[in-house]
């Protein structure tokens, strides 16, 4: 769904803003960019607890009425239900349908990927994220952008395109993973501060993922 999205160049320039090659500056992006998706969740929260007052509501006034079949307000009870149908539908990555064009790009792109053509990958896979950021491969378009720029050597590049991909896509399935690769990143680079503030994001944000249970298994170990 679109208010689930901002532009990539928008993230990025937060989450570049005050990078200056140091690695000790990301803990205040990482901390905002958790409190924006937080803010976000509590809105559309909100949203669905009226949308289900107006429900209540429009049944009620329907059974004082003795309107068994009133047009009007069936009218309403149907708006209602859209509403529902497009609140729940947060549980995927918040995107719409690919056009065939964009799907052929995110493909192709891919292939390149597979066959280690990193540079050719990444300028696919932007392509894909920038410009389609509504198709359903624009989570998978940036996740795979950053493991190219990860592969090429650009680890801050990578960095900030792996923690757009949860800011972006929060209810991505590859939002989770990517967090976990920052923190690898982070945890490489002796940022340990900053690999521990994403993995509790990872432990709180999804907690049954596999990705959770093996931060759980290794500090269990530890």
């Amino acid at each position: 769904m679109k208010f689930l999205l901002l532009p990539l160049s928008a993230v990025l320039l937060l989450l570049t803003g005050c990078w200056g090659g140091q690695w000790v500056n990301s803990p205040g992006r990482v901390e905002d960019i958790d409190a924006r998706t937080t803010a976000m969740a509590q809105t559309l929260d909100s949203i669905k607890a009226v949308s289900i007052q107006n429900e209540a509501l429009l049944r009620a006034i329907q059974a004082q009425a003795g309107m068994r079949s009133g047009t009007q307000t069936q009218d309403l009870l149907e708006l209602t239900d859209q509403l529902e149908r497009l609140l729940s539908s947060r549980g995927s990555s918040g995107s719409t349908d690919t056009p065939a064009s964009v799907q052929t790009a995110y493909d192709e792109a891919f292939g390149q990927y597979q066959q280690g053509g990193y540079s050719v990958a990444a300028d696919g896979f932007f392509e894909v994220a920038m410009g389609s950021p509504d198709s359903d491969v624009a989570d998978d378009a940036l996740y795979y952008l950053a493991l190219c720029h990860q592969s090429l050597g650009e680890t801050h590049r990578a960095i900030e395109e792996l923690t757009a991909v949860y800011y972006k896509y929060p209810m991505s399935d590859k939002a989770a993973s990517a967090l976990a690769r920052a923190a690898a990143i982070y945890s490489v680079n002796s940022a340990s501060a900053e690999m521990h503030r994403l993995e509790t994001i990872i432990l709180e944000s999804y907690p049954n993922s596999d990705e959770a249970r093996l931060i759980v298994g290794r500090r269990d170990g530890q």
